[in-house]
């Protein structure tokens, strides 16, 4: 019976690690796609940017008539930063950043109370407030 139980404990553990890795493998795949999403928004910003430019120099060198395209093209490109920021956060959120100590720049693990490295107290941050709706 003994050599039973190891063979179920190891299946069980082998289904629980094929579980966390698929999980951290959608999670990679999600991060991937957002992280393109991101790189095609920003060149967005970027040819606005330029469109942007342009159409300043044509106003300071005497052409009318650019102001409502030059409002657009603000306009655009502020919201395409909000989302940018908002992608971000999504990959973020599927990807937290370690903690460090603040004194030696030392990675420790969520909850620590001292830097294993220097020593140092190391202070919790207060989890995020909740939304006010």
């Amino acid at each position: 019976m003994d050599f039973q139980k190891k063979v179920s404990e190891g299946a069980k553990s082998l289904v629980e690690g094929a579980k966390t890795f698929g999980r951290k493998s959608g999670d990679l795949v999600e991060s991937t796609k957002i992280k393109f999403e991101i790189s095609k928004l920003e060149k967005e910003v970027d040819n606005n940017i330029s469109a942007l430019g342009n159409l300043v120099f044509l106003k300071f060198k005497g052409e009318e008539g650019h102001e409502e395209e030059i409002e657009r093209l603000l306009n655009t490109s502020k919201s395409l930063e909000e989302e940018i920021a908002d992608l971000n956060e999504q990959v973020e959120k599927l990807h937290p950043k370690t903690p460090v100590c603040p004194v030696c720049s030392t990675e420790y693990p969520p909850g620590a109370k001292f830097c294993s490295n220097c020593g140092a107290k190391i202070e919790q941050e207060a989890p995020p407030a909740a939304p006010v709706e």
